[in-house]
């Protein structure tokens, strides 16, 4: 979730997206009835057809209502962006909610996505903690927690929550990237492209880690390095983006979020 988090939650990589899409170049037979509906299901999840898929678990849940299939419906929403339908199937889950659950956590990690979609601050905030709460060891909502507190200014609390997102075996790409953003926020570029170097295959780059980089490259006059960075578009394009991520004031906080910067997130 930091991938299209990431860009709201900094408004200013979203600036650059136009800019930077330049850069980034996507028989059952007689089986049981079980083991068919295991199949259909499987063969839906692949399509990609997200409303066949959205439908399939609703008429499970017509039939018979079901935790784990709530939850597979609420994923698929927030996979789509639809997070107020995410929140309307999700809330039968937090109204019977019981902290002894296994499964607790899990519904409290889905309802801090949905308020992060839905740009409810405060109450993502209260949903993510309480994951901590419950499973320390949490990796993903230590994440989350360190991105509100980026976003707020709190980069040695963001620092935290990232190291310990990435001490209980985080994906390191997505935290060392975060980690750089902080840096980039602080000036801190050489310290940016240390976290993020080896630099490898450029086809293995996220989307993220090429918009850290781009910045990274500008702020520090590396403009040959930039240039094999983007090296699918038009030199003209090259330079226009080169020279506004230069120009580009990311010390500037508050700027850099503009009328959400005192927003609680």
């Amino acid at each position: 979730m930091l991938n299209l988090f990431v860009l709201r939650s900094f408004p200013f990589l979203r600036l650059l997206v136009p800019s930077l899409a330049l850069i980034i170049t996507g028989c059952v037979g007689s089986a049981p009835p079980q083991e068919k509906t295991l199949t259909n299901e499987q063969v839906l999840e692949s399509s990609g057809n997200d409303i066949e898929v959205i439908d399939f678990y609703k008429n499970q849940l017509k039939e018979k209502e079901s935790e784990e299939v709530r939850i597979k419906l609420v994923k698929r929403y927030l996979e789509i962006k639809d997070y107020d339908s995410a929140r309307f199937y999700l809330t039968p889950l937090l109204q019977q909610f019981d902290a002894k659950d296994p499964t607790a956590s899990n519904v409290l990690l889905l309802a801090g996505k949905i308020s992060l979609g839905l740009e409810q601050w405060a109450e993502a905030r209260k949903h993510l903690n309480k994951v901590q709460q419950l499973a320390p060891s949490n990796s993903e909502s230590a994440n989350l927690l360190g991105i509100l507190s980026a976003r707020e200014g709190n980069f040695t609390v963001a620092r935290e929550w990232f190291n310990h997102a990435r001490s209980n075996m985080a994906d390191d790409r997505t935290i060392k990237n975060n980690l750089a953003l902080l840096d980039v926020f602080e000036e801190r570029y050489t310290e940016a492209l240390r976290r993020l170097q080896p630099v490898p295959d450029l086809r293995q780059l996220s989307d993220r880690t090429r918009v850290t980089l781009s910045l990274v490259y500008a702020k520090t006059d590396q403009y040959s390095a930039f240039k094999v960075l983007t090296d699918n578009m038009a030199e003209s394009d090259r330079v226009s983006l080169y020279q506004q991520l230069q120009a580009l004031p990311v010390a500037d906080f508050s700027a850099i979020l503009g009328d959400n910067a005192n927003m609680v997130r």
